[in-house]
C-alpha cells in the first residue's frame, strides 16, 4: 500500500506537531498585530495571516485550535478598541470566523484521526489474521504431505498383497476341476481386480482440493484429452469461444470422466460436443452432449452418488466434488435413448473468455 507521507523534509512540519514552529507562528502573529495594526493602522489584510496559524493549530491539535482562534480574536478586538475606541462589526465578524474555522477544521481533523486509528487497528488485526492463516496453511500442507505419503505407502502395500492374492487365485484355478468352485474363484478374481482398480483410482484423486484453484482454459484441456488413445474414434466438437474456468487443478479429470463414461456406457457414441450458453443472470452453462443411449430418468441423480455404476463408481461423484470446490455444479439433463447431456453451471467471477485478455 502506498504510504501517505510527504517526502520533502521541509514540509514534514505539516504532518506532525512541531511546538517550536508553532511558537514562532504565535510570536509572528503577535508581532504583526503590534506592528501592522497598532503602529501602521492597517487592519484588513494582515489578519488573514491568523488563518494560517489557526489552520496549523487545527491540523496539529484538533479542536484545541478554538483556543488559538479565541486568543487572536481577542487580541484583534483589544487592539481595535484601543485604536478606535469601539468594537466594530467587522472585527466581531472576523473573530467569529476565526472561531468557526478553528472549530470546524479541528473537528474534521479529529474525526479523520479517529478513522485513521480505526483503520490502523483493523489493519493490525487483519495482519494477525493473515499470519494465522499463513501458519494454518503451512500446517495443512505439512499434514497433507504426510497423509499423501501414508496413502501412497498403504496403496503400495495393498497392491502388493493383491498381486499375491491374484497369484494364488491363478494357482487355485489350475488345480481345481469342480465347476462350482471354479465359478467362485472367478468371482474372487473379479473382486480382486475391482479392488485394484479402485486403489489405482484413489491415486488419481489424492490431490483433490489440495492445491489452490486456478484459471484453466477449457478448450486446451479438452484438446489434450483428445490425444489420449483410449478415446478411440469418437469425434469431439469444441465450441467454447476460449472459455476459461476458475477451478481446482483436477478439472481435467472432470472432462475425462465425462468422455470416458460416454465411451464405456453410451454403447453407440460416435460424437461428443462441448458448447456453452449464458443466461440473463450472467451465469454460463457449459454443455457436454453425446449421441449415445443416455441416462435413465431414475438414475440422473444417482449417477453422482459414491459407488454407483459399473466401473469404480467414483468418477462422477468425484467430478461433482472437484467442481464444488469453486462453487460450480453439474447435472444430467439428457433424453434417455437419444443422448447424454451434462450441464456445468459456472457462476459470475468463476469464468472468463481468453480472447478478452
Amino acid at each position: 500500500m502506498k504510504q501517505c507521507e510527504v517526502e520533502e523534509s521541509g514540509w514534514r512540519t505539516l504532518v506532525e506537531p512541531r511546538p517550536f514552529v508553532f511558537a514562532i507562528l504565535i510570536i509572528a502573529g503577535i508581532s504583526l498585530e503590534f506592528i501592522i495594526h497598532y503602529q501602521m493602522k492597517i487592519s484588513i489584510v494582515y489578519s488573514h495571516f491568523y488563518y494560517l496559524i489557526i489552520v496549523v493549530a487545527g491540523l496539529w491539535y484538533g479542536k484545541k485550535a478554538i483556543y488559538v482562534a479565541l486568543f487572536f480574536g481577542l487580541l484583534l478586538l483589544v487592539n481595535s478598541y484601543i485604536i478606535t475606541g469601539i468594537l466594530s462589526p467587522d472585527s466581531l465578524i472576523r473573530v467569529c470566523m476565526f472561531c468557526v474555522v478553528g472549530f470546524v477544521l479541528g473537528l474534521i481533523v479529529e474525526q479523520m484521526n479517529c478513522y485513521r486509528n480505526v483503520l490502523v487497528e483493523q489493519n493490525n488485526e487483519l495482519q494477525k489474521i493473515n499470519n494465522q492463516l499463513r501458519d494454518s496453511q503451512k500446517s495443512f500442507e505439512t499434514a497433507n504431505k504426510k497423509l499423501n505419503l501414508l496413502s501412497s505407502i498403504t496403496r503400495h502395500d495393498i497392491n502388493n498383497q493383491l498381486m499375491v492374492l491374484l497369484s494364488y487365485i491363478e494357482l487355485s484355478r489350475e488345480k481345481i476341476r469342480d465347476s462350482v468352485i471354479l465359478n467362485m474363484v472367478a468371482k474372487e478374481e473379479a473382486a480382486a481386480h475391482t479392488i485394484m482398480r479402485q486403489i489405482q483410482f484413489t491415486k488419481s484423486y489424492q490431490d483433490i482440493g489440495v492445491h489452490a484453484p486456478q484459471w484453466q482454459n477449457v478448450p486446451e484441456i479438452i484438446s489434450q484429452i483428445q490425444k489420449n488413445d483410449t478415446i478411440g474414434a469418437i469425434e469431439i466438437s469444441i465450441r467454447l469461444n476460449g472459455l476459461e474456468i476458475y477451478a481446482d487443478p483436477l478439472l481435467e479429470k472432470v472432462f475425462f470422466n465425462l468422455i470416458d463414461n460416454s465411451r464405456r456406457h453410451g454403447e453407440r457414441v460416435t460424437s461428443i460436443s462441448f458448447s456453452f450458453i449464458t443466461n440473463d443472470k450472467n451465469i454460463v452453462t457449459l454443455i457436454y452432449e453425446d449421441n449415445g443411449t443416455g441416462v435413465q430418468d431414475t438414475d440422473k441423480e444417482r449417477i453422482f452418488e459414491k459407488g454407483f455404476g459399473k466401473n469404480t463408481g467414483f468418477g462422477l461423484f468425484l467430478s461433482r466434488e472437484i467442481l464444488a470446490i469453486t462453487e460450480l455444479s453439474i447435472k444430467e439433463t439428457g433424453i434417455y435413448g437419444k443422448c447424454a447431456r451434462f450441464e456445468i453451471l459456472i457462476p459470475l467471477e468463476k469464468y472468463r473468455f481468453a480472447h478478452y485478455h
